[in-house]
């Protein structure tokens, strides 16, 4: 059944191909269509304060990811025709994972995001790791491309020399940090509320990435040790949200022992960098999240108990040891680097390591790329 469709969708594609580009509709996905969420969403929204009006639409998987979309952007089912025939006609394309599509027109733009900073290896320096198929559809991707947008000019030369990618590379910012320069209490709420939280509730964020085999082994937070370390060092009462990448969301359920006012699993809360912005602490391990996170200024600790064998995996850009947020290798380590926490000393270590991977985040991100869709929209 399932190559029957895909030969359904190429045939489908054929046919699409020679109809019309709108010149006024966009078409935006975030991790392959699982919901408004990340750099699309923030200039999405830019787009819709611009006061122009256009007809944008986004890929999503389920019905539930549509949810979240706001008034002016028109849900389209990611396994459908109708993504095939929104994407052959659409002016823009914008994304922040790899597109396997061919057949963009010359008279349709593609607008590359990514997905955050890269401590990990990526892409072409982490080939022999990756699946043949993958490597194949980057290459597709990064053909198409017509901006790619950066936030650091670490970034920049990472996306010119690991992307298969020799287009434009714009220092444009990251558009989904934009809300880090912007008022954050009507966000809070939202997630306050959407969580069944008391405001008065001071929220640590534990936000893991995925390892290649899917295991959870490594995730074993002492979260009622180190909520107490917490409530010691820094005051107040607090909750821990759990949230696991999407790639083992499923498993979040019984991961932990979840209760109202201790610990909750915030796994399937669509939108990452608005955690982010409620949390008071965050705690993970290789995510690109804590570079998100500490243009917040507020406090970031690595907890990773499985640094030599994740090593094997891709291996890192940077010495684990050499990133400005403390590391803690077990439990008891990590309740002790919270009530050591020196908030001069960690302000500084971010500054030093910002100023020399070049970040250029300025609150303006959504906007530039916003002003540059308009722009080719006009063209």
């Amino acid at each position: 059944m399932a190559n029957f469709r895909e030969y359904a969708y190429a045939i489908f594609r054929r046919l699409c191909h020679p109809l019309p580009v709108n010149p006024r509709k966009v078409v935006f996905c975030s991790y392959y269509g699982r919901g408004y969420s990340d750099s699309p969403k923030a200039i999405a929204e830019a787009l819709l304060s611009s006061g122009e009006k256009r007809k944008l639409q986004w890929l999503v998987k389920t019905p539930e990811d549509a949810k979240e979309l706001p008034q002016g952007v028109e849900p389209v089912p990611y396994n459908s025709f109708r993504r095939i025939f929104a994407l052959s006609t659409a002016k823009v394309w914008v994304d922040n994972c790899r597109k396997d599509w061919r057949g963009k027109k010359k008279s349709q733009y593609y607008l590359q995001t990514w997905h955050g900073f890269a401590l990990k290896r990526i892409e072409k320096d982490a080939e022999s790791a990756l699946e043949p198929a993958y490597v194949q559809s980057c290459k597709n991707d990064s053909a198409q491309c017509d901006l790619i947008v950066s936030g650091s000019d670490f970034m920049t030369k990472l996306y010119q020399n690991a992307f298969w990618y020799d287009g434009e590379v714009a220092a444009f910012g990251t558009p989904r940090n934009d809300v880090f320069f912007q008022n954050t209490d009507a966000v809070k709420q939202k997630v306050f509320a959407a969580l069944g939280l008391e405001p008065t509730r001071r929220l640590l964020l534990y936000a893991p990435t995925f390892r290649v085999d899917h295991s959870t082994d490594a995730y074993k937070l002492d979260v009622e040790n180190v909520l107490a370390a917490c409530e010691k060092r820094f005051g107040g009462c607090w909750t821990a949200l759990i949230r696991l990448h999407p790639n083992v969301a499923e498993q979040s359920k019984g991961l932990f022992a979840y209760d109202e006012t201790r610990v909750l699993d915030a796994t399937r809360y669509p939108d990452m960098q608005e955690l982010l912005l409620a949390a008071d602490l965050l705690i993970t391990d290789y995510s690109s999240s804590m570079f998100d996170y500490a243009l917040s200024g507020k406090p970031c600790l690595q907890f990773a108990t499985d640094v030599e064998a994740y090593k094997t995996d891709r291996n890192f850009y940077f010495p684990i040891d050499s990133l400005p947020f403390p590391l803690a290798d077990s439990n008891a380590a990590l309740c002790r680097e919270i009530l050591a926490f020196d908030e001069e000393v960690y302000r500084k270590r971010w500054a030093a390591f910002y100023k020399e991977q070049g970040f250029c985040e300025d609150g303006q991100a959504a906007k530039r790329c916003a002003d540059w869709i308009l722009q080719k929209m006009a063209e």
